[in-house]
C-alpha cells in the first residue's frame, strides 16, 4: 500500500469512530487524512469508489490467507476432522493464517463492521469464505450434512463465523483483546457447541 493510500485509510478509521459514512465527505477525508484532494482524485473518483478499494484490498487478503490455510490443508493431507476434538483443534489450522491478517487490519476491519461502516461488508466477507469452504469441502469429498436444507445449513456455518470475527474486530476498548490463539480457540470452540449449550439454568 502507498503512503497516500495508507494515510486515507487511516483518515477513514478515524473519522468512522464518530460520523457514518453517508454523511463522510471527501473533504472531512483529507483533511483527516493530510492528503490534498488532487492526490485523492489520482486514486479514486469519489468516497465510494475508496471503500471499494478498501474493501477489495481486505477481500483480496482475506483469500490469499485463507489460500494459505487451505495449502497447509492438502499439504498434510489431513481428512475432515469428525470428532468435536478434532474438529476444534483443526480450526488452529483452518483460519491461522486468516485470523493473522484479521489481526493486521483490525483497525480497518473495525470500521467496516461498525455501525458507521459498509453494512454490506458482513455479507460480503461471508462470500470470500463460503467461495473458500466450497473449495475445501471439494477436497474433503464433503458436503452439509443436516435435517435442514443445504442453503440454511451453510448460512448459518458461513455465519457463525463472520460473527465471531466480527464480535473480535468489535471488542471495547476497555476489555482485553484476544489474541490470535486465544480468539482461534473461541472459533474452534464455536465450531463445535450448538446454540442450545450456550445457555444454562441461573443460580438463585
Amino acid at each position: 500500500m502507498k503512503r497516500t493510500e495508507r494515510r486515507l485509510e487511516q483518515g477513514f478509521v478515524k473519522i468512522l469512530e464518530d460520523e457514518p459514512f453517508n454523511q463522510l465527505t471527501v473533504a472531512e477525508l483529507v483533511e483527516a487524512s493530510q492528503v490534498s484532494r488532487r492526490s485523492f482524485y489520482t486514486y479514486y473518483t469519489d468516497k465510494y469508489d475508496f471503500l471499494a478499494a478498501i474493501e477489495r484490498r481486505i477481500f483480496d487478503g482475506s483469500q490469499q490467507e485463507l489460500k494459505k490455510d487451505r495449502e497447509n490443508i492438502i499439504k498434510f493431507q489431513e481428512p475432515r476432522k469428525q470428532r468435536d476434538e478434532e474438529k476444534y483443534l483443526a480450526t488452529q489450522d483452518e483460519f491461522y493464517h486468516f485470523a493473522t491478517f484479521m489481526l493486521e487490519n483490525k483497525a480497518v476491519i473495525r470500521a467496516l463492521f461498525s455501525t458507521n461502516g459498509d453494512a454490506t461488508f458482513a455479507y460480503k466477507l461471508g462470500d470470500v469464505i463460503k467461495e473458500e469452504l466450497e473449495k475445501r469441502n471439494e477436497f474433503y469429498q464433503i458436503d452439509y450434512a443436516t435435517s435442514i436444507p443445504k442453503r440454511y445449513a451453510e448460512e448459518l456455518y458461513v455465519g457463525g463465523i463472520v460473527n465471531t470475527f466480527k464480535i473480535w474486530a468489535l471488542t471495547p476498548s476497555d476489555e482485553k483483546e484476544e489474541t490470535v490463539d486465544e480468539f482461534l480457540d473461541i472459533l474452534g470452540k464455536m465450531q463445535i457447541i450448538s446454540p442450545y449449550h450456550l445457555f444454562k439454568a441461573k443460580r438463585n
